[in-house]
């Protein structure tokens, strides 16, 4: 497998940046027109790998019975996530959700890739939780659980990508 050089990778999406008219780039548009399901797919397969420590040694324990609503506004995702059979599981979001987690897609990738933290984040009000906000403070805490070196290097790239990505490209 050839890999391109660090500096190189990372340079890119500065570069992309200061392309003439990015910030008209409809980048959202394909992520907003993919199927629901294939959203749950997707997003259930990469929590339980993201999670799959937490699952084993049962730190997700709080959420069966529980449902966590995560809305990403500007891709129109809806969704509610519970426990169940040690497994997180995905479905449509609705008004039951005890808690609910709110932002951009932006935010919730810079918060994913360890660009921001959660506190500034929900400080500055770009992300918000609204219902219980135990279950959200434990929530918070499980993301600031998760080693990043433990998860598959594909997906550390994947993620730094993104979140370079997005950081450099206007809102």
């Amino acid at each position: 497998m050839v890999s391109m050089p660090t500096k190189l990778v990372s340079s890119i999406p500065e570069k992309l940046a200061l392309l003439p008219g990015i910030q008209y780039l409809p980048w959202r548009i394909p992520f907003r027109l993919l199927p629901q399901a294939a959203q749950f797919i997707v997003v259930e397969k990469v929590s339980n790998v993201i999670f799959k420590q937490q699952l084993l040694e049962g730190e997700l324990s709080f959420l069966e019975n529980t449902l966590l609503r995560i809305q990403i506004k500007d891709l129109a995702y809806d969704w509610q996530v519970t426990l169940k059979q040690n497994r997180l599981s995905f479905s449509s979001g609705s008004d039951r959700a005890d808690t609910t987690f709110s932002g951009n897609s932006k935010d919730f990738l810079l918060l994913a890739g360890r660009r921001e933290d959660p506190d500034t984040l929900f400080f500055q009000r770009r992300l918000s939780i609204e219902g219980n906000t135990e279950l959200g403070l434990q929530i918070k805490n499980l993301i600031d659980s998760v080693d990043m070196d433990e998860l598959p290097s594909i997906f550390n790239h994947a993620l730094t990508l993104m979140a370079d990505v997005v950081e450099a490209f206007p809102q």
